[in-house]
């Protein structure tokens, strides 16, 4: 059982160390946002200021604040708008769970799913909807010398899956615009092993690859996040002090369906600086992620990473209209992304049933499994 009482008597503790992290937060909120005055209408000129890990470069010309000029009066107003942005367009998303090893159970057996919806918003069309699951075997945790018990292996295993999933779609159906929930620029490997991390590496340069021979868009939406890209930008541009504001408080300020204009990610997530960037292992696309921010619910702004082809042929306009018309059916959130995670969603009575077939495959063929007397202790009490 929790001890909430011990908890709160930390939070009454450590009071002053949580208040001082927000109060810096919003000290340097103030002062970037009034640097922000001097970026509200860009020249791109400035880049030549900046120095390689610059947390990002300037790539949309214009104004730094791009307005959303539609004020509907009425759920059918927004409704009928939405009709005019998705008619005919080739809407998808994937995403993917999965079950981990469990080490009450001496054999590592892990499970990953995936689902791709498509919509081509026809009228003659349906959702294409198409659930896959496999395992990952004992073999294959020793091959890639990893804990067979981690998460790290089966989260990586998972990622390059929802990636093959997103080249079908590509291959099968004439430039779908797809969804993935999550980043492209994957700043958490850098602190995994090496064979991890080329899992990541692969996935991600040859989905990139894919999507730029096919010009099909592939959008990151991360709907949660704190990076420090432009941060980092205004630091070295304008002098401003560095700290802990987070790109998405900076822009906190945005209305509904406004986003930031389009940058070029130089994101500075090295472990010192001897070692790599993130995108540093991204080959020929190491300068080609770009990413903008968008209000589409009333919590803090969305991240939305694309690659570059995407602004050269000025369509970051329409990737922006298609997301803000599939938060306004969902209310607040990608409608095709909510689809894709339900139908992918492994369910904890599932995780259940999976282990029954695990015993009943086991005692079928012969396979003694022990199992630890924790885990009979917990199926008991339940």
């Amino acid at each position: 059982m929790l001890d909430l009482k011990g908890i709160s008597n930390q939070f009454d503790a450590r009071l002053s160390a949580i208040k001082s992290y927000d109060v810096e937060r919003s000290t340097l909120a103030e002062e970037y946002r009034d640097g922000l005055e001097k970026l509200k209408s860009i020249d791109l000129s400035m880049n030549e200021r900046l120095s390689p890990y610059s947390g990002a470069k300037l790539l949309e010309n214009g104004k730094l604040i791009r307005n959303f000029p539609f004020n509907w009066k009425s759920r059918h107003e927004a409704m009928l708008w939405v009709d005019t942005v998705l008619s005919g367009a080739a809407v998808g998303a994937v995403d993917g769970s999965q079950i981990y090893s469990d080490k009450n159970y001496e054999i590592p057996i892990a499970v990953i799913q995936t689902s791709q919806i498509l919509n081509r918003h026809t009228d003659d069309s349906k959702y294409i909807e198409n659930t896959e699951a496999g395992i990952i075997t004992p073999d294959e945790f020793e091959a890639a010398s990893v804990y067979s018990f981690g998460s790290e292996y089966i989260d990586a295993r998972r990622f390059a899956a929802e990636c093959e999933s997103i080249k079908r779609l590509m291959k099968e159906h004439d430039k779908p615009c797809i969804l993935l929930d999550g980043a492209l620029i994957l700043s958490h490997i850098n602190v995994l092993n090496r064979n991890i991390r080329e899992i990541y590496v692969k996935a991600i340069t040859k989905l990139l690859e894919a999507s730029e021979s096919s010009r099909a868009p592939v959008i990151g939406f991360i709907d949660t996040t704190m990076p420090h890209d432009i941060t980092l930008m205004m630091h070295f541009l304008l002098g401003l002090k560095k700290g802990k504001l987070s790109d998405t408080h900076l822009f906190s300020p945005l209305l509904w369906g406004e986003r930031t204009a389009a940058f070029l990610c130089d994101r500075d997530d090295r472990r010192g600086e001897e070692s790599k960037s993130v995108l540093d292992n991204y080959g020929r696309f190491r300068n080609e992620i770009a990413f903008f921010y968008m209000r589409v619910s009333s919590g803090l702004p969305a991240r939305v990473e694309f690659p570059g082809w995407i602004y050269q042929e000025g369509m970051v306009d329409k990737i922006a209209d298609i997301i803000r018309a599939e938060c306004v059916i969902r209310s607040n959130y990608p409608d095709i992304l909510m689809r894709a995670h339900e139908a992918a969603l492994i369910r904890r009575s599932e995780h259940e049933l999976f282990y029954g077939m695990l015993d009943n495959f086991c005692r079928a063929h012969g396979i003694k499994i022990n199992k630890s007397a924790k885990h009979f202790h917990k199926m008991m009490n339940r």
